[in-house]
Protein backbone atom coordinates (compact mmCIF):
# COMPACT_ATOMS: atom_id res chain seq x y z
CA UNK A 1 0.00 0.00 0.00
CA UNK A 2 2.59 2.86 0.73
CA UNK A 3 4.17 2.21 -2.88
CA UNK A 4 0.56 2.57 -4.16
CA UNK A 5 0.68 5.72 -2.28
CA UNK A 6 4.32 7.09 -2.94
CA UNK A 7 4.03 6.47 -6.81
CA UNK A 8 0.84 8.85 -6.70
CA UNK A 9 2.59 12.04 -5.57
CA UNK A 10 4.21 14.16 -7.95
CA UNK A 11 7.67 15.00 -6.51
CA UNK A 12 8.09 11.70 -6.57
CA UNK A 13 6.98 10.49 -10.27
CA UNK A 14 10.38 10.58 -11.77
CA UNK A 15 11.63 8.04 -8.98
CA UNK A 16 9.49 5.92 -8.18
CA UNK A 17 6.79 4.20 -10.54
CA UNK A 18 3.40 2.29 -10.64
CA UNK A 19 2.56 -0.13 -13.59
CA UNK A 20 -1.02 -2.01 -12.87
CA UNK A 21 -2.69 -4.53 -15.16
CA UNK A 22 -6.54 -4.03 -16.00
CA UNK A 23 -8.96 -6.21 -17.46
CA UNK A 24 -12.72 -5.91 -17.22
CA UNK A 25 -12.63 -2.88 -15.09
CA UNK A 26 -10.44 -4.70 -12.19
CA UNK A 27 -6.88 -4.66 -11.70
CA UNK A 28 -5.16 -7.84 -11.34
CA UNK A 29 -1.62 -7.21 -10.31
CA UNK A 30 0.71 -4.31 -10.02
CA UNK A 31 4.30 -3.90 -10.23
CA UNK A 32 6.49 -0.93 -8.07
CA UNK A 33 9.84 -0.25 -9.35
CA UNK A 34 11.88 2.70 -8.01
CA UNK A 35 15.09 4.65 -9.58
CA UNK A 36 18.52 3.70 -7.62
CA UNK A 37 19.76 6.24 -5.15
CA UNK A 38 21.80 8.81 -7.40
CA UNK A 39 21.24 6.59 -10.24
CA UNK A 40 18.11 7.70 -12.39
CA UNK A 41 19.40 5.40 -15.30
CA UNK A 42 19.05 2.44 -13.03
CA UNK A 43 15.52 1.10 -11.88
CA UNK A 44 15.00 -1.40 -8.95
CA UNK A 45 11.79 -4.10 -9.15
CA UNK A 46 10.46 -3.70 -5.51
CA UNK A 47 7.22 -5.60 -6.38
CA UNK A 48 5.75 -7.52 -8.37
CA UNK A 49 2.47 -8.79 -7.27
CA UNK A 50 -0.93 -10.74 -8.62
CA UNK A 51 -3.81 -11.78 -7.69
CA UNK A 52 -4.60 -15.46 -7.37
CA UNK A 53 -7.52 -14.83 -9.83
CA UNK A 54 -5.30 -13.73 -12.12
CA UNK A 55 -4.64 -15.37 -15.41
CA UNK A 56 -0.44 -16.60 -15.49
CA UNK A 57 0.26 -14.48 -18.29
CA UNK A 58 -0.17 -10.94 -15.79
CA UNK A 59 3.31 -11.24 -13.84
CA UNK A 60 5.12 -11.64 -17.51
CA UNK A 61 3.08 -8.59 -19.12
CA UNK A 62 3.85 -6.66 -16.23
CA UNK A 63 6.98 -7.02 -16.63
CA UNK A 64 7.46 -6.90 -20.12
CA UNK A 65 5.69 -3.38 -19.81
CA UNK A 66 8.03 -2.30 -17.46
CA UNK A 67 10.86 -3.17 -19.57
CA UNK A 68 9.63 -2.04 -22.47
CA UNK A 69 8.96 2.31 -20.24
CA UNK A 70 12.41 2.03 -18.69
CA UNK A 71 14.08 1.54 -22.18
CA UNK A 72 12.21 4.74 -23.27
CA UNK A 73 13.10 6.31 -20.63
CA UNK A 74 16.83 6.06 -21.22
CA UNK A 75 17.31 3.39 -18.50
CA UNK A 76 20.76 1.40 -18.82
CA UNK A 77 20.01 -1.99 -16.36
CA UNK A 78 16.66 -3.87 -14.11
CA UNK A 79 17.55 -5.20 -11.06
CA UNK A 80 15.64 -7.81 -9.11
CA UNK A 81 16.05 -9.96 -6.22
CA UNK A 82 13.90 -13.31 -5.82
CA UNK A 83 14.37 -15.66 -3.55
CA UNK A 84 16.24 -18.60 -4.54
CA UNK A 85 13.39 -21.35 -3.99
CA UNK A 86 10.70 -19.06 -5.70
CA UNK A 87 9.23 -20.01 -8.68
CA UNK A 88 9.02 -16.65 -10.56
CA UNK A 89 13.02 -16.89 -10.25
CA UNK A 90 12.56 -18.57 -13.93
CA UNK A 91 10.49 -16.34 -15.42
CA UNK A 92 12.88 -13.36 -14.95
CA UNK A 93 15.46 -15.63 -16.81
CA UNK A 94 13.40 -16.27 -19.45
CA UNK A 95 13.28 -12.22 -19.82
CA UNK A 96 16.81 -11.74 -20.20
CA UNK A 97 17.39 -11.44 -16.22
CA UNK A 98 21.26 -12.39 -15.48
CA UNK A 99 21.98 -13.91 -11.94
CA UNK A 100 25.15 -12.20 -10.92
CA UNK A 101 25.46 -13.53 -7.31
CA UNK A 102 23.11 -14.47 -4.38
CA UNK A 103 22.57 -13.16 -1.21
CA UNK A 104 22.43 -14.52 2.16
CA UNK A 105 19.71 -12.76 4.75
CA UNK A 106 20.54 -12.79 8.38
CA UNK A 107 18.92 -10.99 11.11
CA UNK A 108 18.98 -10.65 14.79
CA UNK A 109 15.18 -9.79 15.61
CA UNK A 110 16.17 -9.23 20.30
CA UNK A 111 18.91 -7.12 19.58
CA UNK A 112 18.15 -4.98 21.93
CA UNK A 113 18.31 -7.61 24.81
CA UNK A 114 21.63 -8.42 23.46
CA UNK A 115 24.36 -7.26 26.20
CA UNK A 116 27.21 -6.65 23.65
CA UNK A 117 24.86 -3.65 22.23
CA UNK A 118 22.08 -2.15 25.39
CA UNK A 119 25.65 -1.29 27.31
CA UNK A 120 25.61 2.49 28.00
CA UNK A 121 28.93 2.52 27.69
CA UNK A 122 30.42 3.34 23.83
CA UNK A 123 32.68 -0.02 22.61
CA UNK A 124 35.65 0.62 21.98
CA UNK A 125 36.28 2.09 18.53
CA UNK A 126 40.02 1.80 17.71
CA UNK A 127 40.69 2.52 14.61
CA UNK A 128 37.17 2.76 13.40
CA UNK A 129 36.29 6.90 11.85
CA UNK A 130 33.04 7.79 10.16
CA UNK A 131 33.24 7.74 6.70
CA UNK A 132 33.77 10.78 5.01
CA UNK A 133 33.35 12.20 1.02
CA UNK A 134 37.27 12.13 1.27
CA UNK A 135 36.99 8.17 1.48
CA UNK A 136 35.52 7.96 -2.01
CA UNK A 137 38.29 7.08 -4.12
CA UNK A 138 39.47 4.82 -1.26
CA UNK A 139 36.37 2.56 -0.85
CA UNK A 140 35.84 2.24 -4.63
CA UNK A 141 39.60 0.81 -4.75
CA UNK A 142 38.30 -1.82 -2.01
CA UNK A 143 35.27 -2.72 -3.51
CA UNK A 144 37.19 -3.10 -6.87
CA UNK A 145 39.83 -5.12 -4.61
CA UNK A 146 36.78 -7.06 -2.94
CA UNK A 147 34.30 -7.62 -5.62
CA UNK A 148 34.19 -10.30 -8.26
CA UNK A 149 34.22 -9.05 -11.54
CA UNK A 150 30.96 -10.18 -12.56
CA UNK A 151 29.23 -8.11 -10.05
CA UNK A 152 31.30 -5.15 -10.83
CA UNK A 153 29.81 -5.21 -14.37
CA UNK A 154 26.70 -5.71 -12.94
CA UNK A 155 26.56 -2.71 -10.79
CA UNK A 156 28.82 -0.10 -12.57
CA UNK A 157 29.71 1.72 -9.13
CA UNK A 158 31.90 4.31 -9.35
CA UNK A 159 33.80 6.33 -6.83
CA UNK A 160 30.89 9.24 -6.80
CA UNK A 161 28.78 6.44 -5.63
CA UNK A 162 30.79 6.05 -2.48
CA UNK A 163 29.97 9.76 -1.39
CA UNK A 164 27.83 10.83 1.01
CA UNK A 165 24.71 13.46 0.80
CA UNK A 166 26.08 16.46 2.45
CA UNK A 167 22.02 18.27 1.85
CA UNK A 168 19.48 16.94 4.11
CA UNK A 169 16.30 15.50 3.27
CA UNK A 170 13.17 16.11 4.46
CA UNK A 171 11.65 12.92 6.63
CA UNK A 172 9.08 12.80 4.06
CA UNK A 173 11.93 12.00 1.40
CA UNK A 174 13.50 9.68 3.06
CA UNK A 175 11.47 8.12 4.07
CA UNK A 176 12.51 8.28 7.78
CA UNK A 177 16.03 6.35 7.12
CA UNK A 178 19.51 7.64 8.92
CA UNK A 179 22.78 6.41 7.91
CA UNK A 180 25.81 5.63 9.65
CA UNK A 181 28.93 4.76 7.74
CA UNK A 182 32.25 3.69 9.15
CA UNK A 183 36.29 2.96 7.66
CA UNK A 184 39.47 1.49 9.33
CA UNK A 185 42.58 2.18 7.22
CA UNK A 186 44.20 -0.91 5.80
CA UNK A 187 46.42 -2.65 8.30
CA UNK A 188 48.18 -4.90 5.88
CA UNK A 189 49.30 -1.77 3.61
CA UNK A 190 50.33 1.82 3.99
CA UNK A 191 47.67 3.60 2.25
CA UNK A 192 44.05 2.71 1.62
CA UNK A 193 41.36 1.32 3.27
CA UNK A 194 40.93 -2.00 5.35
CA UNK A 195 37.11 -2.32 5.68
CA UNK A 196 33.66 -0.31 5.89
CA UNK A 197 30.59 -1.13 7.76
CA UNK A 198 27.55 0.71 7.22
CA UNK A 199 24.49 1.28 9.02
CA UNK A 200 21.21 1.75 8.00
CA UNK A 201 18.64 2.90 10.74
CA UNK A 202 15.07 2.33 9.57
CA UNK A 203 11.90 3.65 11.33
CA UNK A 204 10.70 -0.73 11.74
CA UNK A 205 14.36 -1.92 11.18
CA UNK A 206 17.65 -1.32 10.88
CA UNK A 207 20.26 -2.94 8.07
CA UNK A 208 23.81 -3.10 8.48
CA UNK A 209 25.98 -3.86 5.09
CA UNK A 210 30.00 -4.54 5.15
CA UNK A 211 32.84 -5.22 3.08
CA UNK A 212 36.71 -5.88 4.17
CA UNK A 213 39.64 -7.18 2.77
CA UNK A 214 40.27 -10.67 3.25
CA UNK A 215 43.61 -10.89 4.86
CA UNK A 216 43.92 -11.99 9.06
CA UNK A 217 44.74 -7.93 9.97
CA UNK A 218 41.87 -6.52 8.48
CA UNK A 219 39.56 -9.29 8.78
CA UNK A 220 40.26 -8.99 12.38
CA UNK A 221 38.88 -5.64 13.04
CA UNK A 222 35.39 -6.89 11.73
CA UNK A 223 33.75 -8.18 14.88
CA UNK A 224 34.79 -4.79 16.38
CA UNK A 225 33.22 -2.65 13.60
CA UNK A 226 29.84 -5.17 13.85
CA UNK A 227 29.79 -4.42 17.58
CA UNK A 228 29.88 -0.76 17.05
CA UNK A 229 26.96 -0.44 14.49
CA UNK A 230 25.00 -2.67 16.33
CA UNK A 231 25.24 -0.44 19.45
CA UNK A 232 24.18 2.45 17.30
CA UNK A 233 21.47 0.65 16.34
CA UNK A 234 20.27 -0.05 19.66
CA UNK A 235 20.67 3.61 20.50
CA UNK A 236 17.52 3.94 18.08
CA UNK A 237 15.21 1.87 19.93
CA UNK A 238 14.48 -1.90 20.32
CA UNK A 239 14.13 -3.06 16.40
CA UNK A 240 15.23 -5.91 14.73
CA UNK A 241 18.69 -5.55 12.75
CA UNK A 242 19.25 -7.52 9.24
CA UNK A 243 22.56 -8.18 7.14
CA UNK A 244 22.95 -8.61 3.71
CA UNK A 245 25.93 -11.01 3.19
CA UNK A 246 26.63 -12.48 -0.91
CA UNK A 247 28.56 -15.58 -1.66
CA UNK A 248 32.05 -13.76 -1.67
CA UNK A 249 31.33 -12.71 2.27
CA UNK A 250 30.27 -16.47 3.57
CA UNK A 251 32.92 -15.95 5.76
CA UNK A 252 30.87 -13.39 8.11
CA UNK A 253 27.99 -15.73 8.45
CA UNK A 254 30.23 -17.12 11.99
CA UNK A 255 30.61 -13.37 13.23
CA UNK A 256 26.45 -12.99 12.85
CA UNK A 257 26.08 -16.61 14.53
CA UNK A 258 27.89 -14.88 17.55
CA UNK A 259 26.11 -12.18 18.21
CA UNK A 260 22.47 -13.39 18.24
CA UNK A 261 21.47 -13.60 14.19
CA UNK A 262 19.82 -16.09 12.32
CA UNK A 263 19.89 -17.47 9.11
CA UNK A 264 16.59 -16.35 7.45
CA UNK A 265 16.70 -16.71 3.25
CA UNK A 266 18.51 -16.53 0.11
CA UNK A 267 18.07 -14.62 -2.54
CA UNK A 268 19.23 -14.42 -5.83
CA UNK A 269 20.41 -10.90 -7.36
CA UNK A 270 19.44 -10.55 -10.97
CA UNK A 271 20.03 -7.56 -13.27
CA UNK A 272 18.98 -6.92 -17.07
CA UNK A 273 21.29 -5.30 -19.83
CA UNK A 274 18.87 -2.96 -21.79
CA UNK A 275 21.53 -0.73 -22.78
CA UNK A 276 25.17 0.01 -22.03
CA UNK A 277 27.17 3.00 -22.97
CA UNK A 278 30.60 2.03 -24.71
CA UNK A 279 33.60 3.76 -25.60
CA UNK A 280 33.49 4.78 -29.67
CA UNK A 281 36.08 6.55 -31.71
CA UNK A 282 34.82 9.86 -33.24
CA UNK A 283 36.52 11.58 -36.06
CA UNK A 284 38.38 15.47 -35.10
CA UNK A 285 40.22 17.82 -37.65
CA UNK A 286 43.25 18.85 -35.64
CA UNK A 287 45.29 21.65 -37.23
CA UNK A 288 49.06 20.06 -38.64
CA UNK A 289 52.27 21.36 -40.66
CA UNK A 290 53.62 20.02 -43.86
CA UNK A 291 57.24 18.47 -43.52
CA UNK A 292 59.48 20.54 -45.80
CA UNK A 293 61.68 18.31 -47.48
CA UNK A 294 63.84 20.00 -49.55
CA UNK A 295 65.20 23.43 -49.34
CA UNK A 296 63.68 26.25 -49.77
CA UNK A 297 64.31 27.85 -53.81
CA UNK A 298 63.86 31.94 -54.47
CA UNK A 299 61.30 32.47 -57.39
CA UNK A 300 62.42 34.89 -59.71
CA UNK A 301 60.39 37.09 -61.50
CA UNK A 302 60.26 40.38 -63.32
CA UNK A 303 57.17 43.12 -62.85
CA UNK A 304 56.69 45.31 -65.70
CA UNK A 305 54.55 48.51 -65.65
CA UNK A 306 52.23 48.75 -67.90
CA UNK A 307 51.90 53.11 -69.22
CA UNK A 308 48.92 53.87 -71.74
Amino acid sequence: MQELVRAQLSFRRKVNFLYVYVEQGGILGYVHVQARWGRRDEWTITTLAALDRAPSYVPEELLEEVCRAAGEQGVLRLFAKIPRDEPGLQLFRGLGFTHYTNEHIWGNLYVAADGVVTHAVEPQRASLRSQTNADAWNLMQLYSAVTPPAVQRAEMLNSSNWRRSSMPRPLFLSQGLLEKAYVWPDRSRQDGLGGYVRLVIGPRGDWITTMFRPDTVNRGTVPLAFDYALWKAARYGSKPVYCGIRDYQVEMGSILEARGFHHLSEQAMLVKYLAEPIKAKQPSLVPFLARNTGELVPTKFQVESLEG
